[in-house]
């Protein structure tokens, strides 16, 4: 090969020609060596199979043009027969690279979508709302305004381009047989403006719609429109009956605007909306505005603090003694705190997901790349240079990367579909749709490409650094240049170890977490509890007389129906049972102000939710007919503010019902009748705290939760319920009716149990990756000490000398990584402490049944080819090449 001396010597085009050359005898070469020939024979064979050197100049001469195109063709058909011949290999490695492009691409569409990209509006991101934070209590805060106060922000403020208000109300549409709830949103001048989304049929909202003395009309939700009446395009232009009004229908909205999650949206001028009244919010209003262009969320709260605090001195009673105001961003305030902090959670263990899998196809090429030195050895020899090695390597990385991204997109796809599906309820926007969309896409694209430098060239650039003289001479006995190797596998498979313990150990909290929350005593029986809330119209029930008429009709009739043992009524829904208010209780002295929580129900609430009474009644029909002011005080109450003392005869005092803007209770002094068990009252999360109850009669709210205990299934006994519900009052129609179990699942168990199920499979995929890796590498460093366990055979060693030193490399590589882990898992725990409820985020049980988990499973890796390399006869060991 004296030619590949002279080649520095040459012009230019025969360097190139011959630089030609030199790439085909490699390839030749390197398939016949793979094919286990000496190297010697191999390039003897290629030298006669391309009929010298010569002609093969003139033919390169003939075709210079079309070999520097095909060059990199060249490339990458070598690494496609290379990898179709070691397709094992190649499978287990797109594999696990497409598990976690796939999850991270499935987890970044949904936090995409969800948390970054919510709405369809235009410049949704200058969209903010305003909130007043107690200061005192910082979960506390109000993000709903009077109409006074929101004109004062309209024409004082100096950052807003627009602002809107809304109020959320239920609507029965009587233009049926039957009547329907849908959920209504009386919005002020220019609302929809705001939001900027045009109407998918007719026409949105005018200004001349919220003028006084105009025609009453309204616009449909899309999904409504679809799901409620058939997509019927005649419907436009048609009058619908609403709460008693006649409304026309003018046009139904795009698919991506769902304001608020209603139905549909009604216009009201201010003059009117100050005197309009709904529901328990009947004074306050939501406020949304456009920021300026080039106004920052900083700037407009420094504006608006100063009207607000200006406003505060006029509605004492509105405002906390120490508040601040916020201005939050529209897109990040309508997911649940709680949730988006979840997704972040997800999105850190996808990266972890991410790292494992790159790592572990990383260790799958090092090993490869090791077990290739004959080839590169002969490939050096025959004048191929070090970038030409490596080039060759990420033409194989770029192959599996792009098999990997493509299987991981098809993937993801899937991902999205079951995650969409499995949201919970009310954690995302209204208007949110979690699709695939092209930032997704490219974000996959990016990945795959960005793995060939993960995975690609630290292998890459540690094969193409062989000694020739060592390779080509021990490569059979697999002696040469594996120190440096083994190091670099080893501390992958440490990392490996540590990221998927923090993995696990995640996962084992939310499994833990949830396990406490299913498993948490209500205290009440909630089952065959049918449940369904009464919105009754202000026109009709604007009285507590009213309210009262109707509720003692219903319920007398209620209880004579089949399959209904009892029935009440009630002002929330058992255990998510409201805010606190101020209490005071008679001859004693409190140097602060104590709350509890305060219910209005019937009697038979508490044989509905079986509650036991442990002193004293329930609300007998005297009290409820007289309105007589008693109250039944929870075990926690009467252990606050009474101790071991009998409170049954005692009187408290609500201030709070002395200021009920309608029909306010003079001398609210409640004498104590009763004193029932303890029972959840502030979620499944929050300790229980104290609680009263007073009759319904008492308080003139509109706003009622019906409690149905049945003796059939909840979902048998709606139809029956609707039916008495509707000979009562035509106006009058069911909102939100389900089982009350459904109401816990919804609101207490479906985030947890979502977080659990995402956190689950990360964390399989994540030991599913750890085990291949852990397994693949002591098989590969035992596969080359093959010879050397011959030699230790061969001396005397038996089987069980064998397994304990294999075992014992891939436990010292177990510990190094669950040390690691161990550190970075605890470093990590107080980010995911929110998330959790009923446990520690340092749980040492949780902990140590996972390293405990993380070691048999590694260990179980290292013992099968552990007891593989004992069945090998000393002798074939001895001659192993």
């Amino acid at each position: 090969m004296r030619w590949l001396r002279r080649i520095g010597k040459k012009p230019l085009a025969e360097r190139r020609l011959d630089a030609e050359l030199q790439f085909h005898l490699e390839q030749q070469v390197a398939d016949y060596v793979n094919s286990g020939m000496l190297p010697e024979e191999a390039r003897r064979r290629a030298n006669l199979e391309f009929g010298g050197i010569e002609q093969v100049k003139e033919d390169c001469r003939e075709t210079r043009w079309e070999n520097q195109l095909d060059v990199f063709r060249r490339d990458f058909s070598f690494a496609l027969r290379s990898l179709l011949k070691d397709w094992r290999f190649a499978f287990v490695a797109i594999f696990a690279l497409a598990l976690s492009i796939g999850a991270s691409t499935a987890m970044f569409s949904v936090v995409d979508n969800a948390l970054f990209e919510p709405f369809a509006y235009k410049d949704a991101h200058r969209l903010v709302i305003t909130k007043v934070v107690d200061l005192d209590h910082t979960d506390d805060y109000r993000n709903l305004f009077t109409i006074p106060e929101i004109q004062e922000i309209r024409k004082q403020n100096h950052v807003f381009e627009s602002v809107a208000a809304n109020l959320q109300d239920d609507v029965v549409n009587m233009d049926s047989d039957n009547s329907i709830r849908l959920g209504g949103n009386y919005v002020t001048p220019g609302s929809l403006d705001v939001l900027s989304v045009p109407s998918f049929l007719g026409r949105s909202l005018e200004d001349g719609d919220y003028r006084s003395g105009a025609p009453p009309v309204f616009v449909m939700r899309y999904s409504t429109w679809v799901t409620k009446f058939n997509a019927d395009a005649s419907l436009v232009g048609k009058t619908f009956k609403l709460n008693g009004v006649e409304r026309s229908l003018v046009g139904v909205m795009g698919p991506r605007f769902a304001w608020g999650g209603t139905d549909l949206w009604m216009p009201t001028s201010y003059e009117t909306a100050e005197v309009l009244r709904s529901g328990q919010f009947d004074r306050f209003w939501g406020l949304i505005a456009r920021l300026k262009p080039g106004v920052t969320q900083r700037e407009a709260q420094a504006d608006i603090s100063v009207i607000v605090k200006r406003l505060a001195p006029q509605f004492p009673h509105d405002y906390p003694k120490h508040f601040d105001v916020e201005v939050e961003s529209f897109e990040h305030s309508v997911v649940p705190r709680q949730f988006r902090s979840s997704l972040y959670v997800f999105m850190v263990a996808v990266a972890l997901l991410l790292l494992i899998g790159c790592g572990n196809v990383a260790n799958l090429l090092l090993a490869r790349a090791t077990t290739r030195e004959r080839e590169f050895a002969v490939r050096s020899a025959l004048g191929a240079s070090r970038s030409r090695i490596i080039r060759q390597l990420l033409v194989e990385s770029f192959l599996l990367a792009i098999g990997g991204a493509v299987l991981g997109i098809f993937l993801a796809w899937a991902g999205v579909r079951a995650l969409a599906n499995s949201m919970p309820e009310y954690t995302i926007a209204s208007e949110t749709v979690i699709v695939m969309n092209p930032a997704v896409l490219a974000f996959a694209l990016v990945l795959g490409m960005g793995t060939i430098f993960i995975f690609g060239l630290v292998p890459a650039l540690q094969a193409s650094r062989c000694d020739l003289q060592d390779s080509l001479r021990d490569a059979g006995k697999g002696l040469s240049g594996t120190s440096r190797g083994a190091r670099l596998r080893n501390s992958v498979i440490i990392v490996e170890v540590a990221l998927s313990l923090t993995l696990v150990f995640t996962a084992g909290l939310f499994i833990r977490s949830f396990l406490s929350l299913s498993c948490a005593v209500l205290g009440i029986d909630i089952d065959h509890v049918f449940t369904a809330r009464l919105p009754l119209s202000q026109a009709r029930y604007g009285t507590g007389a009213q309210i009262s008429a109707f509720d003692q009709a219903l319920l007398t009739q209620l209880k004579s129906a089949p399959g209904i043992e009892y029935a009440a009524v009630y002002s929330a829904l058992p255990p998510f049972e409201g805010e606190k208010t101020e209490v005071e209780v008679e001859g004693k002295s409190h140097s602060e102000k104590s709350n509890t929580i305060v219910q209005v129900a019937s009697a038979d609430y508490f044989n509905v939710v079986r509650l036991p009474f442990l002193e004293g009644r329930t609300f007998s029909d005297a009290d409820i007919a007289n309105k007589r002011k008693v109250a039944i005080v929870n075990r926690t109450f009467q252990r606050r503010f009474f101790q071991y003392e009998n409170p049954i005869g005692r009187r408290i005092h609500l201030p709070e019902a002395e200021k009920f803007e309608k029909e306010p209770i003079e001398d609210a002094w409640f004498e104590i009748v009763g004193v029932v068990a303890d029972a959840r009252n502030r979620g499944l999360r929050n300790p229980l705290d104290a609680q009263v109850w007073v009759p319904y009669p008492i308080v003139a709210r509109a706003a009622r939760t019906l409690l149905v205990r049945t003796t059939r299934t909840p979902e048998s006994i709606a139809k029956t319920v609707g039916r008495v519900v509707y000979e009562l009052d035509p106006t009058v129609a069911m909102a939100e009716p389900s089982p009350l179990t459904h109401y816990l699942e919804v609101f207490g168990l479906a985030q947890p149990r979502f977080g659990l199920r995402l956190v689950a499979v990360f964390a399989v995929l994540g030991l599913t990756l750890v085990t291949i890796g852990v397994y693949s590498v002591i098989a590969y460093s035992t596969s080359r000490r093959t010879h050397e366990i011959g030699i230790r055979m061969a001396l005397g060693a038996d089987g069980g000398d064998v397994v304990r030193m294999v075992l014992r490399k891939g436990f010292t590589l177990l510990l190094a990584g669950v040390g690691i882990g161990l550190a970075v898992s605890l470093m990590m725990a107080r980010f995911v402490a929110a998330q959790l409820s009923g446990i520690s985020p340092y749980d040492v049980v949780t902990l140590g049944t996972v390293v405990a988990l993380l070691l048999g499973i590694g260990l179980a890796a290292c013992w099968i080819p552990a007891r593989r390399a004992t069945r090998v006869s000393p002798v074939t060991a001895l001659r192993y090449e």
